[in-house]
């Protein structure tokens, strides 16, 4: 697919997925949309190269999820980090223009409270 392409395609299937988890209620079918759609974000690591503001805004999300109780969300999201953060490593080295320092370093002073919560569950 071209980058052109893709980007149409991958926000427009965020903006349904985020449109269905507003309509949607209870915590299951909730889930279950945050689960489809860090599944897509996954899938598309050139677009969210391409989009840092949306990589670090996914990532942040995802670090939420890490803390969420609802079976399965922790090992999704954990799973689509590490996903997301092997295919865009060279992302979270570099110091990206809109940051002080690299985002490496924000995620690393954040590993004690996840680790915490991930080893209570």
């Amino acid at each position: 697919m071209l980058p052109e392409d893709e980007n149409r395609f991958v926000v427009s299937v965020i903006k349904e997925l985020l449109n269905l988890c507003e309509k949607t209620t209870g915590k299951n079918n909730k889930a279950l949309v945050a689960a489809d759609i860090m599944y897509v974000v996954g899938q598309f690591p050139r677009f969210l190269c391409s989009h840092w503001a949306f990589l670090k805004t996914v990532v942040k999300k995802l670090n939420e999820f890490m803390h969420e109780r609802h079976p399965g969300v922790q090992d999704m999201a954990s799973e689509t980090f590490l996903k997301i953060s092997k295919l865009t490593k060279h992302m979270f080295i570099a110091q990206q223009e809109s940051d002080k320092e690299p985002y490496v370093n924000e995620l690393i002073r954040q590993i004690p409270d996840n680790q915490k919560d991930l080893e209570h569950h």
